[in-house]
């Protein structure tokens, strides 16, 4: 038996800055006693620790906080998983927050629900002003809303982000403490390896997490991702030997699953389009070998024709060529956010 509804771990790295937001959005709700708020500080230099603390002493049958040293988000989501006494489980940023009659909706569903994992809308919002940037809504299927779905009816074409999801934490503990360490972009490893063992879902019609996005820092900037391009090959390649080592028992997951992956490695090939050098295009060739070697047939699933016709160009030219392509893609982009 599990000692509360809801577990949210926060990963938190000197996160001075937002750590008393993250925690407020959550705070004052009136789902305070149903929650497990675990604040696992990953080594941070700053005052995480004692904003944190504070809370965990002035709020100490929901919050707690776990000083570690530093590993990486991965190894944060490693002790999340350990620790959550919750009936579900839910990993949120210490930069992000939560939606305050979100979080209140969520619970209130959950304590009726033995499903295995739920997905919520998710609203991303602006660093630079606070605004609502762009709402994602991830149903494929509309008329799956606030149902309980099978995995097996699902279209396979779902692609389902860590914001969006909350797994039952049996589940999340039968997969246990295995995503990679001491590497960003493991939100990808979060939100595939537990699928293995959901059999039922719900789609909910209401936003719970608050994404924020533009900081040139995030991890998901593209500074960021061109600086740590090797720990996206990395967990790219992680997630390739659990695609093709594991059994499924639904072919809609294994789907799913795939395009992930693919996705994912057409995100690959853009980092070294906005790199636009030899070592680039050096790059990109070692990785497509990699691929080979792993026996894994990529195929690019985005809508666009003109980016799947891209992305087949840019992965057969040579040196000139690639220079070419990744100058028109650089000038395309600028020309868009121009417009």
């Amino acid at each position: 038996m599990f000692d509360k509804i809801l577990t949210v771990s926060i990963a938190a790295y000197n996160a001075e800055k937002d750590i008393a937001r993250c925690l407020d959005s959550m705070i004052n709700s009136s789902v305070l006693d149903f929650l497990d708020i675990i604040v696992v500080n990953d080594g941070s230099s700053d005052g995480t620790k004692d904003i944190a603390s504070e809370y965990a002493n002035k709020y100490p049958n929901s919050v707690r906080v776990i000083n570690k040293a530093n590993g990486g988000h991965g190894s944060t989501i490693n002790v999340g998983i350990v620790e959550a006494k919750g009936k579900y489980f839910k990993i949120v940023d210490s930069d992000d927050w939560v939606d305050k009659n979100g979080i209140e909706r969520l619970v209130d569903y959950l304590m009726k629900s033995d499903i295995d994992l739920v997905i919520n809308p998710y609203d991303i919002i602006s660093s630079k002003d606070f605004s609502l940037k762009t709402h994602v809504e991830p149903c494929s299927d509309p008329s799956y809303k606030n149902k309980i779905v099978s995995v097996n009816k699902l279209s396979g074409y779902e692609d389902l982000h860590m914001h969006a999801m909350t797994f039952k934490t049996e589940i999340i503990k039968k997969v246990g403490p295995v995503i990679d360490e001491k590497v960003f972009y493991v939100d990808m490893e979060y939100c595939i390896y537990p699928l293995l063992y959901v059999n039922t879902l719900s789609y909910l019609d209401f936003s719970v997490y608050q994404y924020l996005f533009g900081n040139q820092t995030q991890s998901c900037s593209m500074m960021s991702y061109i600086k740590r391009r090797r720990e996206h090959e990395l967990v790219i390649l992680s997630l390739i030997k659990f695609y093709t080592t594991k059994l499924f028992s639904s072919q809609k997951i294994k789907s799913i699953v795939y395009r992930r992956i693919c996705n994912a490695i057409t995100g690959h090939c853009i980092i070294y389009v906005n790199m636009g050098n030899r070592t680039a295009r050096n790059e990109l060739k070692e990785f497509m070998n990699l691929l080979k070697e792993k026996e894994f047939i990529y195929t690019d699933f985005q809508k666009s024709s003109c980016r799947r016709l891209f992305i087949g160009c840019l992965l057969n030219s040579n040196y000139i060529e690639f220079k070419i392509l990744t100058y028109v893609y650089l000038l395309y982009k600028t020309l868009k956010r121009e417009n």
